[in-house]
């Protein structure tokens, strides 16, 4: 299945007068053209789509399929210490799915010819050497998924012998089994490279693969090389005399229990010997590799904005988000776009892969389609052998980063972000775009220079470097809006050596679509433990005053009603209003919707905080969060759990900062609705422009 036009740019965050690299695949011939992007959906209630087209030409591209190559793997380079006729490979293995009639690699140096230990495609270990296809000696016991199993292979010119135990072994049900074929075989591989989960034409390994060994067949059996990931190192190092450091592609998990754990620790740097084995997966997929087709350097006096190129190919169509910084700051507003958040959920397909007979009762794109079709995992999804997907990378379409995305809720990520956008061109508000790749990059240094930062709708992924950022720039005398909800929740890790790639690692709690197996918590990138940021004393509250306290799916959402003030702070953000704070939102039809955050002393609201207007009244659509839960009850409802509420918060900081928190991810989405004369909007406007006073925010 092609989709007719597919792509993604690199880098996804680019200051103006840099370049920036266009990647397509594409059936047929198409057209290019810039566009700045204001708002995104064409719902009635709102101001339409709108948008910008940017006077440089692109013009006709090429058609071009360009190839798709998933499945992640090892590769190690040749060494003239392995081109011996005689010599055992070892490895315990824990294949997660079976091979379903495909022949896969466990360790290879094969490519028309060579040697490999592997699997059938009827799960029986095997034997290849020469140039068949064919194995040359197979067991007759098939060997289990989600089961540990020492595998080895002893080669030489005379034979082949097979071995495989179960680790533990039972008294009943056994799987051990032998095998061996005599005669000639042709192990000749020089040059040939090592490949661990793989080989050429074949389909890669799913499952687990620990300690991959290969011994001379010597009667001391000498060791040639064994490979174990590292903590901080690049490549999978090889602990064997030549130091045949291995490249892995695609990002195969590590961090992850070998068959030798204990369970004494349960972070793999305390327990290196234990955490020798590498999650493979057929789906892995975090570097295209795709040849650009474009290859623009952005005016350097292009405005800061969110622009994407449009791809037209025939009746298709196809636009290719990006998000551009000025060279230096310019404005006073920063909006902090949550790329990050936007990785974590792009492509996410889990929707389409449950649809029933009556398919979606939203629309979806051929390119989402093409996503779900292919496993290109978001980190909401599982891997094709039901394991959670760890790791996410913006060098791959991301075919739900679209300014019209609409998922199973409505707006999500960027066409939320837009309404906020387009809100703040209505109002003439000059802004700057920074990213979270930005942020995490730069730190404190990213915000240094604004008075005030808008976060968008959901900045749920955040890095400890961050968090760091955010709590420096307040303490400066930073101002934050937060203008979402459920944001800085789920520890989430950058690759120092891809900095492409970022990784959670699902906890045992918290609102999620999988967790992590035993011994799984700590981030393979930055060693770290993850989960939820709470658990590590840095819940939302303690940031932002609020913090996630339910989500609503499709369920109505609810005004908020103004609270009594009882010394008049923060009463600013309220002028001019009486009565609700409603409006119809494009989520949840309201103005506190979707998933929505309240203030909690308990879990670090600053003990001033000031709640302006709370939402409550919600519907048993609206479950409280499973991590307030300590004993299962029938009692988490909207309807009669007070904790489900959404909190118009705001505080101020040492020095001049102050926050403002919506806990709201339908309230951007709320700003354009009746000609952005709503009270949504005025509250928003209310407080930025109090926020851009430099008066002290306690002189109210």
């Amino acid at each position: 299945m092609n989709a007719p036009l597919l792509g993604y740019v690199d880098p996804l965050s680019v200051r103006a007068g840099s370049e920036i690299r266009l990647m397509v695949s594409a059936t047929g011939d198409y057209e290019v053209e810039l566009l700045r992007l204001v708002h995104g959906t064409g719902d009635p209630r709102g101001p339409g789509v709108r948008e910008e087209p940017v006077d440089l030409p692109i013009g006709p591209q090429p058609g071009r399929v360009q190839p798709w190559r998933p499945g992640s793997y090892l590769h190690a380079p040749p060494h003239p210490a392995l081109d011996v006729d005689a010599f055992t490979v070892t490895a315990w293995i824990m294949p997660t799915m079976t091979a379903g009639g495909r022949p896969r690699a466990i360790v290879s140096r094969r490519e028309t010819a060579g040697w490999a230990l592997g699997l059938t495609g009827g799960d029986r270990l095997a034997a290849w050497a020469g140039p068949s296809g064919e194995p040359l000696v197979t067991t007759d016991v098939p060997i289990p998924r989600d089961r540990w199993t020492f595998v080895s292979a002893a080669f030489s010119p005379q034979g082949v012998t097979l071995l495989q135990v179960p680790v533990p072994e039972w008294p009943v049900g056994s799987w051990r089994a032998t095998a061996s074929y005599d005669g000639p075989v042709d192990v000749a591989a020089t040059g040939i490279p090592v490949q661990i989960a793989a080989w050429q034409g074949a389909a890669c390994f799913n499952g687990r693969i620990d300690r991959p060994a290969i011994c001379s067949a010597t009667p001391s059996a000498d060791l040639l090389a064994r490979w174990r990931p590292a903590h901080g190192v690049q490549g999978v190092p090889d602990d064997g005399p030549h130091g045949l450091t291995a490249v892995a592609v695609n990002t195969p998990a590590r961090g992850v229990p070998g068959a030798n754990w204990t369970g004494r620790e349960v972070d793999f740097r305390l327990a290196p010997d234990e955490y020798g084995a590498i999650h493979f997966h057929d789906d892995d997929l975090t570097d295209a590799q795709w040849e650009p087709q474009v290859t623009m350097r952005l005016p350097h006096d292009l405005r800061s904005g969110v622009y994407a190129f449009r791809l037209r190919s025939g009746q298709h169509k196809l636009d290719i988000p990006f998000f551009v910084r000025p060279p230096k700051p310019v404005a006073r507003v920063a909006v902090l776009i949550p790329t990050f958040t936007y990785l974590a959920y792009a492509n996410s397909h889990g929707s389409l892969e449950k649809a029933g007979p009556d398919g979606l009762d939203y629309a979806t794109t051929a390119q989402h389609q093409w996503a779900a079709a292919h496993k290109v995992c978001s980190l909401y999804d599982l891997h094709r052998d039901g394991s959670g997907c760890y790791y996410a990378s913006r060098l791959r379409p991301l075919t739900t980063i679209t300014p019209t995305y609409a998922g199973p809720f409505g707006l999500w990520n960027l066409s939320a972000d837009l309404c906020l956008i387009d809100w703040l061109e209505h109002e003439g508000i000059a802004y700057d775009i920074v990213c979270d790749d930005d942020l995490h990059n730069e730190g404190a240094d990213a915000l240094a220079d604004y008075a005030v930062v808008l976060t968008g709708s959901h900045p749920e992924y955040y890095t400890a470097p961050m968090l760091d950022a955010h709590e420096a720039y307040l303490a400066g005398g930073g101002r934050v809006m937060y203008m979402g909800g459920n944001g800085y929740y789920w520890v989430t890790g950058v690759s120092p050596h891809q900095p492409h790639v970022i990784e959670i690692r699902r906890g045992h709690t918290g609102t999620r679509g999988w967790e992590v197996p035993p011994g799984e918590t700590h981030l393979s990138t930055t060693g770290e433990a993850g989960g939820l940021w709470r658990h590590r004393g840095r819940a939302p509250q303690r940031h932002v005053g609020v913090g996630f306290a339910a989500q609503g799916g499709r369920g109505q959402g609810r005004p908020y009603r103004q609270v009594p003030l009882a010394d008049g702070r923060g009463a600013f953000a309220l002028s001019g209003l009486d009565g609700l704070i409603e409006a119809d939102g494009l989520v949840s039809r309201a103005a506190a919707g979707m998933e929505i955050d309240r203030t909690d002393p308990a879990l670090g609201s600053p003990p001033h905080t000031v709640v302006l207007a709370t939402a409550d009244g919600f519907s048993d659509c609206f479950q409280l969060g499973i991590e307030e839960v300590l004993t299962s009850d029938s009692r988490q409802g909207g309807t009669v759990e007070p904790r489900v509420r959404a909190d118009l918060a705001f505080f101020e900081y040492p020095h001049g900062g102050g926050v403002f928190s919506t806990g709201s991810i339908a309230w951007c989405t709320a700003l354009g609705v009746d000609g952005y004369d709503n009270p949504v909007a005025r509250v928003t406007g209310n407080v930025l422009r109090r926020f851009l006073d430099p008066t002290p925010l306690e002189e109210t």
